[in-house]
């Protein structure tokens, strides 16, 4: 188990110097004269010696392997650098938009684990029936809508129609019911298939046949003896789609004005300001992996034959 989890960690902190190299590139690609681009933003009609100035401000001229090393070096001291078009401190503006964004994500995980078990136990507790039947409806047409398209519905159904819901903002804890909804949709359609598949080919094996020949009852079998071993597939199912919520979040924040990270990337992207793009790509990276890896190892915890394997 040991082993395991060295090798996991070592090949999370290689994935996390890639990404870092990619988010760093982004940069460095980028195209157009960057200290110009700032220069004009902040001085309208800028000199060249102005222009000069700010490159050397920002270590544009420094070789390229040092300017990767002192930003690298930052990151891992918290420091992102500054804005190339606000001026403020990156790492400073995802700290105070962090929390944002975790509740965003922790809601969306509540909905989607609620989501998809009522909707996998229904449609296995009545396999090629009517409940079945309409559940994988659902789940279709859930994986099918795209978040924005689904969010506009739930803002114009429960937000302005019924006016049941607040649609923006983070006023009260009935604000993060819709992005939660929203941010959870797709997932909760695709996990609660896995659910469904899962318990359905547990219900073959043939412990399930014995207990039924001994006369238990078939939700008790589902529950305690097909459920759980169709927790590890879904456990790891799961992670990916807490992983993936991080793209929802992106267009899930600026359509409630939630004032985020995934905000924060949109805003960057519109400025153009690449050092506040290359610092929420790589928080992103390290949240999808501290995710896979939470997941993994949950996935041992609760799958004894992988308890065995890396014992």
């Amino acid at each position: 188990m040991s082993a395991y989890l060295a090798r996991r960690l070592r090949n999370s902190l290689l994935l996390l110097v890639i990404a870092s190299v990619l988010c760093f590139g982004l940069v460095v690609a980028a195209p157009g004269n960057v200290a110009q681009m700032v220069a004009e933003l902040r001085f309208p009609g800028a000199p060249k010696e102005m222009v000069d100035r700010i490159a050397e401000e920002l270590g544009i001229n420094d070789p390229v392997p040092l300017r990767y090393w002192n930003w690298l070096r930052g990151v891992t001291r918290g420091d992102f650098g500054i804005g190339y078009i606000t001026g403020e401190d990156v790492g400073k503006s995802i700290r105070d938009r962090l929390p944002t964004t975790i509740k965003l994500v922790l809601g969306g995980s509540i909905v989607t684990i609620i989501l998809s078990s009522v909707m996998g136990l229904i449609g296995a507790a009545r396999p090629a029936r009517m409940p079945d039947q309409a559940v994988r409806f659902l789940a279709l047409l859930g994986a099918s809508t795209p978040v924005f398209f689904g969010g506009a519905i739930l803002i114009l159904v429960f937000g302005v129609l019924l006016q049941w819901l607040p649609t923006y903002g983070d006023r009260s804890l009935q604000s993060w019911i819709l992005p939660s909804v929203t941010i959870a949709l797709s997932s909760a359609a695709v996990l609660s298939r896995v659910l469904r598949i899962g318990i359905s080919e547990a219900m073959t094996r043939p412990y399930v046949l014995t207990a039924r020949a001994k006369g238990a009852p078939m939700l008790r079998i589902m529950l305690l003896d097909a459920l759980p071993n169709a927790v590890p597939a879904y456990v790891s199912a799961l992670g990916n789609m807490i992983g993936a919520m991080t793209i929802g979040a992106i267009i899930v924040e600026p359509l409630f004005a939630l004032h985020g990270i995934g905000e924060l990337f949109v805003a960057g992207i519109r400025s153009r300001d690449f050092m506040v793009m290359q610092a929420c790509l790589l928080v992103f990276v390290l949240y999808v992996t501290l995710v896979n890896l939470a997941a993994d190892l949950v996935m041992i915890a609760v799958d004894p034959k992988l308890r065995r394997q890396f014992a």
